[in-house]
């Protein structure tokens, strides 16, 4: 790599890392501060907006944990975006990053840091000058205002969640996304004050006037979203056991888990990108006239008026929800249309997120053989066979490409069936939620043990060894 373009890396602007071990008080007040400040500006509406701006794809907040329309209108979009391109592209050896050493990381962080800033200036300006987000008025003097603002806003984010790795607890990226999916869970569970009201003021209401009928779908939204969680909390807990032992050191063992999730749910949530994405695209063309991707129409819905797919590769992926089916069962009848997009839709995540899995695995250095050398490399071998990094990965190979693809098929199961049931939130975002909650309480019990432990006791009543 160029001299200049290292010394350029490494000198970017940059939050400091704490001089010495921070307390478990610290990292919860700096936690608590920039989740405060996110939440903040994630309500401070845009300026030059336009009033009767209305989203079509409430999923992509749940995946950026954003809220159009306001300052954060992309949220952790661009940093993500970043992120996953530069590991890729790490993973694909591009570019030679020996991140084992100091160097190394700070320049990929530093490459990490510039692409995020290129990301939220080519993205937002994309979105704004797309006219995906309606100007108040005609002409470039509200688009181009807007677009400072979100840049400004998207640059602040960067060093927020830089701000939370170094000084809080975890990552800002999780924090930003458990803190968006937890607002949408408390609105459409209690407030009663948005169109449609919470899930729990409809079924209050639908008893007090005397119209039980009315509870069904609310009850079912509750009830799913419960299932849901329980069944995600249960499947993140499913790990292989594997035991290893170190070759200089006899008689001593451990046993390293492989989980079910082993590519967490980068994959399922790359599909469910590309799904929304191709459904912006195609409405984008649609108002440009070109209507290759499919159709749509203005049609009154319970998130008010909003442009519906009624045909095409955007319908198949649009698939309606139990509530939808019960309401056209009623009067017009199901459609084919609609059991295809069904089926569509499921298949589409189901192969899509076990496919990703599988890439994902190479891409992200997990693979059997790049995990083979790790082991090998820490002085760990397989107990009872011959010490050897091709015998190891045979053995990997048997446990990490399976539970690989059978955690991203069954992570696109779960996100199709909270669409169907048409959960409080979003299936990823129910999956998203158990998996940032345990990395947090990961990160709590691995870097604040001692603080940590008395919290726990007194929270469970159990006697921690």
């Amino acid at each position: 790599m160029n001299e200049k373009l290292k010394n350029f890396l490494s000198n970017l602007p940059s939050v400091p890392v704490p001089t010495e071990k921070l307390t478990l008080k610290t990292k919860l007040s700096w936690t608590l501060g920039i989740l405060l400040l996110f939440i903040v500006m994630s309500f401070i509406p845009l300026f030059g907006v336009s009033k009767s701006y209305n989203l079509n794809f409430e999923i992509l907040q749940v995946l950026l944990a954003s809220h159009f329309g306001s300052l954060l209108s992309l949220g952790i979009g661009p940093i993500v975006s970043a992120s996953i391109i530069i590991q890729m592209l790490q993973g694909a050896d591009v570019i030679h990053i020996d991140t084992s050493t100091k160097e190394g990381r700070v320049l990929f962080q530093g490459m990490q840091k510039l692409g995020a800033i290129a990301f939220v200036i080519v993205e937002n300006a994309v979105y704004v000058l797309s006219g995906a987000i309606t100007p108040a008025g005609p002409g470039l003097g509200f688009p181009i205002v807007m677009l400072l603002q979100l840049v400004l806003a998207g640059i602040i984010l960067i060093f927020m969640d830089e701000v939370v790795s170094k000084w809080g607890i975890g990552s800002g990226i999780s924090l930003f996304i458990l803190a968006g999916i937890a607002l949408q869970l408390i609105n459409t569970t209690f407030n009663p004050f948005i169109n449609p009201v919470g899930a729990i003021p409809a079924v209050i209401s639908a008893f007090s006037s005397g119209v039980p009928i009315d509870a069904l779908f609310p009850i079912i939204a509750i009830t799913s979203t419960v299932a849901l969680f329980a069944a995600a909390i249960w499947l993140q807990g499913i790990k292989v056991e594997l035991p290893l032992s170190f070759g200089r050191l006899r008689g001593y063992a451990i046993r390293w888990p492989v989980s079910l999730f082993y590519t967490s749910i980068i994959p399922i949530v790359l599909v469910v990108s590309m799904v929304a994405g191709l459904q912006f695209v195609g409405l984008t063309l649609y108002n440009q006239g070109y209507t290759f991707l499919g159709t749509f129409s203005q049609e009154n819905t319970l998130f008010g008026t909003q442009q519906v797919p009624v045909s095409g590769i955007v319908a198949l992926l649009s698939p309606p929800t139990i509530q939808t089916l019960y309401i056209q069962a009623t009067s017009g009848g199901i459609t084919f249309l609609d059991i295809e997009s069904i089926i569509t839709y499921t298949l589409v995540l189901i192969i899509g997120a076990a496919a990703f899995s599988y890439i994902w695995m190479y891409l992200g250095g997990q693979d059997p053989k790049s995990v083979a050398n790790q082991l090998m490399g820490s002085g760990l071998s397989m107990p009872g066979f011959r010490r050897d990094e091709r015998v190891l990965t045979d053995i990997m190979k048997r446990y990490i490409i399976p539970l690989a693809i059978v955690g991203g098929a069954l992570t696109g199961l779960v996100a199709s069936l909270a669409t169907l049931l048409d959960t409080l939130t979003a299936g990823v975002g129910i999956l998203l939620v158990v998996m940032i909650i345990y990395q947090f309480y990961f990160s709590l019990s691995q870097e604040n043990a001692d603080e940590f432990r008395p919290i726990k006791e007194k929270l469970t009543g159990e006697t921690m060894d």
